[in-house]
């Protein structure tokens, strides 16, 4: 089954449990999460990391902002696969730059 986008596959009944039992290697997750979520599934021993694929690409700070617990730039799908080599990627501004 295919989850929705915004649906975290490691919900508070842990369905991703089983296969982080199973799995010996490094457990990745992602898809939805946010730090809070993030922060959780690690402490919980749900995942080994957490991926934040387009919150990094809105937050090119996004370690930093997560350390501060500062409010994230909200990304735009639409410029996500674009031919524009400004908009989209290069464009999202710092945390010390607001």
């Amino acid at each position: 089954m295919i989850k929705a986008q915004q649906e975290k596959c490691d919900g508070p009944d842990g369905t991703l449990l089983p296969m982080r039992k199973a799995f010996s290697g490094t457990f990745i997750v992602s898809g939805g999460y946010n730090r809070e979520d993030g922060n959780r599934v690690v402490g919980e021993g749900h995942a080994d990391l957490v991926a934040y694929g387009r919150w990094f690409l809105a937050n090119p700070d996004l370690p930093r902002r997560f350390e501060l617990n500062a409010l994230l730039n909200k990304y735009d799908r639409a410029t996500f696969y674009t031919h524009d080599p400004i908009v989209g990627y290069i464009d999202y501004p710092f945390y010390e730059n607001l």
